[in-house]
C-alpha cells in the first residue's frame, strides 16, 4: 500500500519541485521507502533512489515524472523498490495496492517465458500488461490504482481496481495530465487555486450525501476515475488524448441466477469466501482484524481463524460508542473468546476536540457525512499503536447482500407481488403476520403508500426537488440552491438495461447502494482513515468473484423471513457462533453527533464570523440561531449542523478562497 504522484507536459518544463513535494505531503501512506522516475525530453529515463538525489534534477529539461511512497507489506527488501520496470526499461510503473492472485499470475507467466527479479505483485502487472495489454486487469483479483508509462509510444495508461478501493484522483488540461492518490497531492502538483464544486457541495449539504456518486469530486476540475474503468493518455507536441473505458460493471450473471437450491448457494459462498480470505492472508507483515461484533467482521474473523488452524493471538481491534457500545462489546467479547484471539478495545468519547476533526478532514480531502466516521479513524489508529501494518476490514456486504434492510422489507414485499407466485408473496406475509406481529392492513397500506411514492418520483421529479429546497429553505443562501437543485446528481436515475435488476426493487436498492450512494464514499474513509496511520486495510467481502456472485442470486436468498444477507448467514452455519450468526439487533456505529456539534460551538462560531451577510452558501444568521437551538435541546439537532460544520473546516483546512 502506498502513496503515488505523476505530471507531465508537453511543454517539456515541469516542477520537479511540485512533484517531490507532493508525495512527501502524503509520507504516511508509505514511510518506508521513495523513489522517483523522470522522462527527459529526449525520452530518457532518470531513475531516481532518494529526495535528495531528485532534488537536484532541474525541471526544464523534464517532460514529465512519477514519484512514490512504498509502505512495505509483500517482499520487503530492495526488489519491492518503485518507481519499477522490465528488463527493457521500456515500461515504468507506480502502483498502490494489492494484486492477491499474484503467484497465480507470475507462474502463469513464468510459463510464456517471462523473468523475475523480486517477489512483488508490482513486477507481476508489468509483465501481465506486456502479455495481454488491458485486458490483463480482467485477471486480477485485489486493489489497485498505478500508472504505467510506455516510453517507446509515450503513453500513459492508468487503471483502478472494479470498486475503487484504491483511488485516482487526476487533473487534465490541454498540455498538462496530473494524477494521484489523494486529491491534495494533484492540488499541488498542479499548482492549482482549490475552488468549491457547487454542485457537489451542494448535494452533500442538502440532502446529506457522500458526494462521490460520480466521477465529480468537491473540488472544481479533480476528477475521480471511477472504479473499474481505465484511461490512456497520449503524449505528443500538439496537445494531451485522453481516452477513457469501462473494462469493468456490476451486472447479473445468468449461471448464478438460475441458482435455486440453498444448499448449494450457501456451499458456493462459502467456498469462494474463504478464497477471499486466504490469498487476502498473503503478506509478509502481521495481518489483524476490524472486529465490531456484527455478522460481517465476526465471519472474517472465525474464517481467518480456521485457515490458520486455530492459531491463537490474533490481534482482534474493537471501538465501542454510544448506544451500541454495549452490543459491541459483547458480541465481539463471544467472538474474541471463540478464537482466542488477542481482544483490543477502545471507546470513543463524544467530546472529541475539534483539532481531531481538522486532521481527520484533511486526510479525508472531503467534509464527512457523519461522527460516526470517526469510528473507522480509530480502529485504524489503535492497529498502528499495536503495530499491526495490515488490517482485515468488513466493510461492503451490507451493499450488495441486503444489509440495509428493515423488517417489513417492504421492498421484497414489492418484489414478491410483481416477480412470483401468489403463495410465494403469502407466505412472506403470512410470517410477518405470525411472527413479526404486523397486522394484514399494516402491511397492505405500507405496501401501498410505498408504491404511490415510487410513482411520484417516477413522474414528479420536479415536485420532489420542490420538497427538498423547502426542508433546507433558512440555512442556505437561495441562489446557491435555486441555481444547483437543477442539476443535483440525486436525481438521476441510473441508466440499467437488465431488467433483472431495474424490475426487482430489493436488485436495484442494493445496485444503488453499491455503485453510487453508499460504498464510493465508504472506501473513501477506508482508504483514507487506514493510511491516515500506515495501515492498510484489505476488504474480503470485496473479492468480485464474490460480489458476482451474491449480486446475482435471486432475491429470496438476499432476505428470507426476518434475516438479511440470508445465504452468506446459511454459508456460515458452524463457521460463526450462533448467537451472532442469528443476531437481528446490529446498529451501525454511533458517536453522539449532538454532543459533539455542542462541544465544538465555539469553533463553530469563529468560522461562522467569516460568513459574510451575503455569502454565496450560507445564511449565517439562521444558523446561529439553530446553533443555539441546538444547545438547548437534543430535540432540535438537526444533522445539517455537522455538515455545515464540516463543510467550513474543509474550506479553512484547504484554503479554498477562490469560488
Amino acid at each position: 500500500m502506498c502513496g503515488i504522484v505523476g505530471l507531465f507536459s508537453t511543454n517539456g518544463n515541469i516542477s520537479v519541485k511540485d512533484l517531490i513535494s507532493s508525495a512527501e505531503m502524503v509520507k504516511y501512506r508509505g514511510p518506508d521507502d521513495e523513489g522517483y522516475m523522470f522522462v527527459r525530453n529526449d525520452d530518457r529515463i532518470l531513475n531516481i533512489k532518494t529526495r535528495n538525489e531528485a532534488e537536484a534534477v532541474k525541471g526544464d529539461n523534464i517532460k514529465g515524472g512519477f514519484a512514490f511512497r512504498r509502505l512495505s507489506i509483500l517482499d520487503l527488501s530492495e526488489s519491492g523498490h518503485q518507481p519499477m520496470s522490465d528488463d527493457t526499461e521500456n515500461f515504468w510503473i507506480i502502483y498502490n495496492g494489492e494484486i492477491y492472485n499474484y503467484l497465480e499470475l507470475r507462474s502463469e507467466l513464468q510459463s510464456l517465458g517471462y523473468h523475475f527479479k523480486s517477489m512483488t505483485d508490482t513486477e507481476v502487472i508489468i509483465y501481465s500488461f506486456i502479455e495481454w495489454g488491458s485486458k490483463c486487469l480482467e485477471k486480477f483479483n485485489g486493489m489497485w490504482s498505478f500508472a504505467l508509462y510506455d516510453k517507446s509510444k509515450r503513453r500513459l495508461f492508468c487503471s483502478v481496481d472494479r470498486f475503487g478501493i484504491k483511488p485516482l484522483y487526476y487533473n487534465l488540461t490541454q498540455s498538462t495530465f496530473a494524477f494521484a492518490s489523494e486529491i491534495k497531492q494533484v492540488i499541488n502538483v498542479s499548482n492549482l487555486k482549490p475552488r468549491v464544486n457547487d454542485k457537489v457541495l451542494f448535494d452533500y449539504l442538502s440532502a446529506g450525501s457522500y458526494g462521490n456518486e460520480t466521477k465529480e469530486t468537491f473540488f472544481k476540475d479533480i476528477i475521480k476515475l471511477l472504479p473499474g474503468t481505465y484511461l490512456e493518455v497520449t503524449l505528443s507536441e500538439s496537445g494531451i488524448k485522453c481516452s477513457e473505458k469501462e473494462w469493468w460493471k456490476l451486472e447479473v450473471k445468468d449461471e448464478f441466477y438460475k441458482e435455486n437450491d440453498i444448499n448449494t448457494i450457501s456451499g458456493n459462498i462459502k467456498e469462494l469466501f474463504y478464497d477471499s480470505v486466504r490469498i487476502r492472508l498473503r503478506s509478509d507483515v502481521e495481518i489483524g482484524t476490524c472486529l465490531s461484533g456484527g455478522l460481517d467482521s465476526s465471519g472474517i474473523v472465525c474464517v481467518t481463524n480456521d485457515i490458520t488452524n486455530g492459531q491463537e493471538g490474533n490481534k482482534l481491534f474493537t471501538i465501542v460508542s454510544g448506544e451500541s457500545e454495549n452490543l459491541d462489546y459483547k458480541y465481539s467479547k463471544v467472538i474474541a473468546d471463540y478464537v482466542k484471539g488477542n481482544h483490543i478495545i477502545r471507546r470513543i468519547d463524544k467530546d472529541e476536540s475539534y483539532s481531531d476533526l481538522r486532521k481527520f478532514i484533511w486526510h479525508n480531502d472531503e467534509p464527512l457525512i457523519k461522527a460516526s466516521m470517526f469510528g473507522g479513524y480509530k480502529v485504524y489508529q489503535l492497529a498502528k499503536e499495536n503495530n499491526v501494518k495490515v488490517v482485515f476490514d468488513g466493510q461492503g456486504l451490507d451493499e450488495y447482500a441486503g444489509g440495509y434492510y428493515q423488517l417489513p422489507y417492504i421492498e421484497y414485499m414489492n418484489y414478491l407481488k410483481k416477480n412470483k407466485s401468489r403463495n410465494q408473496f403469502k407466505n412472506h406475509i403470512d410470517y410477518l403476520i405470525k411472527e413479526e406481529n404486523y397486522t394484514e392492513q399494516s402491511l397492505t397500506k405500507a405496501l401501498n403508500m410505498y408504491n404511490l411514492k415510487k410513482a411520484l418520483h417516477k413522474f414528479t421529479s420536479k415536485r420532489l426537488r420542490l420538497n427538498l429546497l423547502k426542508s433546507v429553505k433558512g440555512w442556505f443562501n437561495r441562489d446557491f440552491l435555486v441555481e444547483n437543485i437543477r442539476q443535483s446528481q440525486l436525481y438521476n436515475s441510473p441508466d440499467i438495461e437488465d431488467a433483472r435488476i431495474s424490475k426487482d426493487d430489493v436488485k436495484l436498492k442494493n445496485f444503488k447502494l453499491f455503485k453510487h450512494i453508499n460504498l464510493p464514499g465508504i472506501l473513501r474513509q477506508v482508504d483514507r482513515n487506514s493510511m491516515a496511520f500506515s495501515v492498510e486495510a484489505r476488504v474480503p467481502f470485496l473479492d468480485h468473484r464474490l460480489v458476482e456472485y451474491i449480486f446475482s442470486l435471486k432475491s429470496e436468498y438476499i432476505l428470507h423471513n426476518g434475516y438479511t444477507k440470508y445465504a452468506y448467514r446459511e454459508a456460515m452455519k458452524g463457521v460463526i457462533p450462533e448467537e451472532v450468526r442469528n443476531r437481528r439487533d446490529k446498529v451501525g456505529f454511533y458517536i453522539d453527533e449532538y454532543s459533539l456539534v455542542n462541544s465544538m460551538k465555539d469553533n463553530f462560531r469563529e468560522m461562522l464570523a467569516d460568513v459574510g451577510d451575503g455569502d454565496k452558501y450560507y445564511n449565517r444568521n439562521y444558523i446561529i440561531k439553530k446553533l443555539d437551538e441546538n444547545s438547548l435541546n437534543v430535540q432540535n439537532y438537526d444533522n445539517i449542523l455537522w455538515r455545515i460544520m464540516n463543510a467550513l473546516t474543509w474550506k479553512r483546512e484547504f484554503n479554498i478562497n477562490h469560488i
